[in-house]
């Protein structure tokens, strides 16, 4: 008998997916969590890896990705070369922290973060991701019980959205100068209004950029833009 098994139906994307993952895991008790999507063999806090966030205050949001705050953070990259499920304090506490990395730890602290849980998750071709769990409190080891079939369902989640991003087209989609100034923009977060003052054009300029951009992408929401533009490198940093 064979199997030909495909984790992706008609209608999924990554922020369906990514939607879906956050719904059924803050349902069991979790009260935020980030998920980094990453080029392989890339840092999970390079610049090139999207950070995509559930359940935390926009204004600390917004702070966590500014790229100098996003790659002093410690815990991605260790959890990642650990290869396994750890408390974020554990994760600080087994490592030689720097400056910046202290810095990080502080800034954390003073921004109100108790604990959490940091899990790394494997895909196929090295497509590998950092996810993290914030339940408003310390983690004990009492609480394995409660974290160790919500990692099952994020490893779950993560093998359906690498199958989605495999599924794009290996081809380069021709982008503007300008409409790979707005999709860099849109990775870092920004609004469509955000994005006609930092580019100096009006909103509906921007808004039909946009159009534009999902089009040749061939996507319809702002996730899947990210995704398919770190997919292809088309996505420029400055």
């Amino acid at each position: 008998m064979e199997f030909n098994y495909n984790p992706v139906r008609e209608g999924y994307s990554v922020a369906s997916q990514l939607n879906e993952l956050a719904h059924e895991l803050m349902a069991k008790g979790v009260t935020a969590l980030s998920y980094h999507i990453t080029p392989p063999f890339y840092s999970q806090v390079s610049k090139r890896t999207s950070v995509f966030h559930f359940g935390y205050p926009e204004d600390i949001v917004s702070t966590y990705l500014d790229p100098e705050i996003l790659e002093s953070d410690p815990i991605p990259d260790h959890v990642m070369a650990v290869g396994h499920v750890m408390t974020w304090q554990q994760a600080v506490a087994n490592q030689k922290l720097t400056e910046k990395h202290r810095e990080f730890v502080r800034k954390a602290m003073d921004l109100g973060f108790i604990d959490g849980v940091a899990v790394p998750l494997f895909g196929p071709n090295s497509r590998n991701s950092h996810f993290s769990m914030n339940f408003g409190r310390y983690i004990s080891p009492d609480d394995e019980e409660i974290v160790r079939p919500l990692v099952g369902i994020a490893q779950s989640y993560h093998r359906r959205i690498c199958a989605i991003i495999n599924q794009s087209d290996d081809n380069e989609p021709p982008l503007s100068e300008r409409e790979s100034q707005v999709l860099y923009w849109i990775s870092r977060g920004k609004s469509n209004s955000d994005m006609a003052v930092i580019l100096d054009i009006s909103r509906a300029t921007v808004d039909s950029y946009i159009r534009r951009l999902f089009k040749k992408l061939q996507v319809n929401d702002r996730i899947s833009a990210v995704i398919v533009g770190l997919s292809n490198s088309l996505i420029k940093l400055m």
